[in-house]
């Protein structure tokens, strides 16, 4: 795989889920790394490339309290293997505070 982010990439371990844009399915799935750019996570569905999804993060705000954030993006690579499947997500647009406040907070803290 050839390198080719815009943005650099941080641990980040965050539940979430992706809902399929083409026929609505819903996946849970587990975050690994992000940037304001993009997510890799890891989910029992295989994916193509171009497919756009719905990403959805469980996140815990300042407060302690579960709040949800949203993003829009499209699968840059599915890599298979025996343990499910390692996905890197390409957003639409970059996080930004103004939408995802939450999620550009976590991010700029790593």
């Amino acid at each position: 795989m050839t390198e080719q982010r815009r943005y650099e990439r941080v641990a980040f371990f965050c539940p979430m889920h992706i809902t399929m844009m083409r026929d609505g399915v819903v996946v849970p799935a587990q975050s690994f790394d992000i940037s304001i750019g993009g997510v890799g996570l890891t989910a029992q569905i295989e994916l193509e490339w171009g497919d756009a999804i719905h990403a959805c993060f469980h996140l815990k705000d300042e407060a302690n309290q579960e709040i949800d954030e949203n993003a829009m993006g499209r699968v840059a690579y599915c890599l298979s293997d025996e343990d499910g499947n390692r996905i890197g997500i390409e957003f639409f647009e970059a996080v930004q505070e103004s939408k995802q406040p939450v999620l550009t907070r976590k991010i700029n803290k790593l």
